[in-house]
């Protein structure tokens, strides 16, 4: 995962400004969209976890987390396919990498 200053550089905004829309993308991120996402998945709701994957993508690739959005793009195809198998692992993953971009902001 890239640091604040190379964020910065690659966005082409200010560092402090990197790190306020990275506490907005884990506030919203952690409160909204992954228990959203875990409650469509232990529900089968796979339009639920289609759409939740699909926010945490757009949000993550706006910030380049590539292996965030990655992650949440396989999550939407996986269920645009009719399916919710992996997804468990790859949400686990997520909440992994989730840990590192709070790290970041420490």
């Amino acid at each position: 995962m890239a640091t604040i200053d190379e964020m910065s550089e690659e966005l082409g905004i200010d560092r402090e400004d990197v790190i306020e829309f990275l506490g907005v993308f884990v506030d919203y991120t952690e409160n909204e969209d992954l228990p959203g996402l875990k409650s469509a998945m232990d529900s089968a709701d796979i339009s639920g976890v289609r759409k939740r994957a699909h926010s945490i993508k757009g949000a993550a690739l706006n910030l380049q987390l590539s292996e965030i959005a990655s992650l949440a793009e396989r999550i939407e195809k996986t269920a645009s396919a009719g399916s919710l198998e992996g997804v468990e692992a790859m949400y686990s993953d997520i909440l992994e990498l989730m840990n590192s971009v709070r790290m970041l902001l420490k």
